[in-house]
């Protein structure tokens, strides 16, 4: 961490409003964590305590976020129930093997991940065909497989999902925007509740840390909900884009100079 006499007493508000802003844009866009993930590390974090540690805001600001949108009819619970099961067996898959991740490896993993989240963020949504113009009324083959895949990588390296889980709720159900972000938050939370519990038996939580986050993240997750209904998410996303190219030279100039 760093090295001075004030931090001691700066960490837990920076901590907070780290988490308040991630939970933020997670809840509107995705992509949250290609900003917490790189500041954690650079602040002396090793990159597997950051993953583990992130995690427990990530899952308290999708709760907020759910609850809000859900009580405001958002939340389609039909297609959440058919995609809950390829999403959890997926978890079980990507658990087995997210406690094995060194952290050097994680780190060249997250700044690969960070640079193609930028590029699908920025993909036209049609562009492997046109979404459905009404959800489907059973669980597809295509859907288990596709959300489970979803969730193995969410398990193990989470970072980028939401833009991933939109991209493909969006082609699977052709929901507005805001019902695919409900579900989205929903289906993310049921892998990130199995992958933290596997890093919280590891010892990869900093649990001081892990619960100031989480009670930023509760409050951006909140307000995230409600800026969703009212404003968009395009300066989000345009933000998130430039923020994570930066975050991702940083990581991959740290592994080649370290």
């Amino acid at each position: 961490m760093i090295d001075a006499e004030w931090w001691p007493y700066a960490q837990y508000p920076a901590f907070f409003t780290l988490g308040l802003i991630v939970s933020l844009i997670n809840s509107i866009a995705g992509g949250g964590s290609t900003l917490s993930l790189p500041i954690m590390i650079f602040l002396g974090m090793p990159a597997t305590v950051a993953n583990g540690t992130n995690r427990i805001g990530l899952i308290i600001g999708n709760l907020s976020s759910v609850y809000n949108l859900a009580r405001h009819g958002y939340l389609d619970k039909k297609i959440f129930k058919q995609l809950i099961i390829p999403t959890f067996v997926g978890a079980l898959i990507g658990v087995c093997f997210l406690v094995h991740i060194g952290d050097r490896a994680f780190q060249a993993i997250l700044a690969c991940v960070i640079c193609l989240v930028v590029i699908m963020s920025n993909l036209r949504k049609d562009i492997l065909g046109k979404p459905p113009a009404t959800p489907p009324q059973k669980l597809t083959w295509k859907g288990a497989i596709g959300f489970a895949l979803i969730s193995i990588y969410g398990c193990i390296v989470q970072v980028g999902v939401g833009f991933v889980q939109i991209f493909g709720l969006t082609r699977y159900t052709g929901l507005d925007p805001i019902h695919v972000n409900a579900l989205k938050n929903a289906l993310t939370t049921v892998f990130l509740v199995i992958g933290t519990l596997a890093l919280g038996i590891a010892g990869k939580i900093d649990w001081p840390i892990a619960i100031i986050m989480a009670a930023g993240a509760y409050v951006g997750g909140y307000f995230g909900s409600f800026l969703q209904r009212k404003k968009g998410n395009r300066f989000i996303q345009h933000f998130i884009s430039a923020t994570s190219i930066a975050m991702a030279i940083y990581l991959i100039v740290d592994l080649l100079v370290n």
